[in-house]
């Protein structure tokens, strides 16, 4: 599989990003989070970029954080102990994380405030990473 992160959909507009995440940072990351699924459009995007600030539809800012920032987020915020079996992998820089999980609409991304980390309280944005940024399936949620 190849997708290409630089050519987003044209609801999307790329800001800011750093270099790819090293291969150390990957292997750290998949290994803290063993047993929990990664999925391969992640990987593929940190293999590309990372803490990626991206301006959706002209009105709001998602990030996408790179392997070390997916690590220290998610072990700082406890993520898994409130939601578990996810993978928090950005923020809206408003107070709600991007995370996969397994939830109301079957497996995808979803968004929930950094305060209600509760899965049942999550709204669903998109089934992956690549959907919503190549695609630009659910970009109004962010609205």
């Amino acid at each position: 599989m190849h997708i290409d992160f630089f050519n987003l959909s044209e609801k999307y507009r790329l800001d800011v990003f750093e270099p790819a995440s090293n291969e150390a940072d990957i292997k750290a990351m998949q290994k803290y989070f063993k047993g929990t699924e990664i999925p391969d459009d992640y990987i593929l995007f940190l293999s590309q970029m990372s803490e990626a600030e991206i301006l959706v539809m002209n009105e709001s800012y998602i990030r996408i954080w790179g392997a070390s920032g997916c690590l220290e987020m998610n072990s700082s915020h406890k993520i898994q102990y409130y939601i578990p079996k996810s993978l928090a992998i950005g923020d809206d820089e408003g107070g709600k994380v991007i995370f996969y999980a397994e939830g109301k609409n079957g497996f995808g991304l979803y968004k929930v405030g950094f305060g209600d980390l509760d899965i049942n309280d999550a709204e669903f944005i998109s089934p992956s990473l690549s959907a919503l940024l190549i695609d630009g399936v659910g970009a109004e949620v962010f609205l």
